[in-house]
């Protein structure tokens, strides 16, 4: 039986020779580069994927194909493991080096590292999930992946076209043996955000998307409809004319501190701009015809204080930290300090935050490029739960647990997703009943300036101290 499959692997992967004068590293968004050079390691990352899953009892890995904020031409790949995190950080080592392991050496590599993760190369089940962003070359790196993954005789699911954190959700929603389609993907937040919705009276939402011309525009042409009745989404930058993430999309927006390109809106009004695979986002508005934008950092502030003041008010013994980077507002991180939640820095990459925020009662983390989530441990959904069920509604208000208890289903702790954060921030507004300039408003930024500068190799640049000095 392993003789056939690694005759399969031998004739599969002679389709997919190493480009010359190229070399894969698996870093933390993955693997990037150009869209048209990446098949080799897709292919490679396949059989990865199947191996991942067999070490992981035969449950679903997933793996994403996008180069998120990344200029058109470019494409990449990343694996995501059962829980919907990011790839284990001992796995990324093994993902380069067989991503640059030449075809005619594939068998034998594929056998050590079988043998040394103690799982059998055949009879043994695993299963991939496979999501693709809409860059041109998406389909291409696709077959690539499958071919990779069928060759050592896995269950393939191709989603098709997707945002990075549907696919993470989908992953984990699939190993919790729970619905987990697209279709149950909508449905489940467009529920939640009613839910959390329905005793705030009041006009109907309207917004602003700025989708970079990239996947944002179909989740949210696919959501819309089932939020017509509280929130009217007008998509801009939405793939029919422009460029992905050309003079649009919230990396341009962050670095040039400028609205995108396509975008018209007047005072006040409610903007989101998203970057090219839906999970950064970051708010901006006008107000005396002055451009305003409040980052990944006010996201945090302004979850920060909803979730503590809720606990405040049911006298709930749960701890609340937000983690952040060196790249956070030490405004941000003085506000957060003097509202008593506990504040820890860690490098930067997702995978920092999201391991730092797990460790935690209610862990909040963005990064300032609106990256991030919030998570809640098994501990304070049981005590969030408990006291919203034992609570009955007054005059028709909520209880304060009950709203947490609501917020905990609209939020996606799979990964950072700006569709799903479009819907929290709306409904903390309202239920705030802010304005704009209220939230804008918790503390006033430090002055800053983000650049990118070109250099020949970034690796020699070292940091310390979680990157706060060099």
């Amino acid at each position: 039986m392993t003789q056939t499959i690694l005759e399969a692997v031998r004739a599969t992967s002679s389709v997919y020779p190493l480009p010359l004068h190229l070399s894969y590293t698996y870093g933390t968004a993955g693997f990037r580069c150009k869209g048209d050079l990446l098949a080799p390691a897709a292919y490679r990352m396949g059989l990865l994927a199947a191996i991942r899953s067999k070490v992981c009892g035969g449950g679903s890995i997933g793996v994403m194909i996008t180069a998120s904020h990344n200029p058109a031409p470019d494409n990449g790949l990343k694996i995501v493991e059962m829980g919907g995190e990011m790839l284990a950080v001992q796995w990324e080592n093994y993902a380069t080096q067989l991503a640059n392991t030449p075809e005619t050496g594939l068998p034998e590599a594929l056998v050590d590292l079988c043998e040394k993760l103690n799982v059998p190369l055949c009879k043994s089940k695993s299963s991939v999930i496979i999501g693709r962003d809409t860059r041109e070359t998406g389909p291409e790196i696709l077959a690539a992946i499958q071919s990779g993954v069928e060759s050592l005789e896995a269950r393939v699911t191709d989603v098709g076209i997707c945002t990075t954190p549907q696919l993470h959700w989908i992953v984990k929603q699939t190993n919790l043996n729970q619905p987990a389609t697209l279709t149950d993907y909508y449905s489940t937040f467009a529920t939640a955000f009613k839910k959390f919705s329905m005793r705030n009276t009041g006009r109907k939402l309207s917004i602003k998307v700025d989708c970079a011309n990239g996947v944002g525009a179909v989740s949210l042409r696919a959501i819309s409809p089932l939020l017509s009745e509280l929130l009217d989404i007008d998509i801009h930058n939405d793939g029919s004319e422009g460029e992905l993430n050309k003079d649009c999309g919230a990396d341009f927006v962050k670095l040039m501190q400028n609205a995108p390109k396509g975008v018209s809106y007047t005072e006040n009004d409610h903007c989101y701009t998203i970057d090219g695979d839906a999970d950064r986002i970051l708010f901006f508005y006008s107000e005396n015809h002055r451009f305003h934008l409040l980052d990944g950092d006010k996201i945090s502030c302004l979850l920060a204080s909803y979730i503590r003041r809720l606990l405040d008010e049911a006298e709930m013994n749960v701890e609340v930290g937000v983690v952040q980077t060196a790249y956070a507002n030490g405004s941000s991180t003085s506000y957060l300090q003097d509202q008593g939640v506990e504040v820890v820095c860690v490098p930067t990459g997702v995978k920092h935050l999201h391991a730092a925020a797990e460790k935690m009662d209610i862990g909040i983390y963005f990064e300032a490029n609106g990256h991030g989530t919030v998570l809640f441990s098994n501990k304070a959904i049981a005590a969030i739960n408990k006291e919203a069920d034992q609570c009955d509604s007054l005059k028709g208000h909520r209880t304060p647990m009950q709203k947490l208890q609501n917020l905990t289903a609209l939020i996606n702790q799979a990964c950072g997703d700006a569709v799903t954060n479009i819907l929290v921030i709306e409904a903390l507004l309202r239920d705030n009943r802010w304005m704009v300039c209220d939230w804008d408003g918790l503390y006033t930024d430090l002055p800053y300036r983000q650049l990118k500068v070109a250099v020949a190799d970034r690796s020699l640049i070292k940091t310390f101290d979680a990157g706060k000095q060099q």
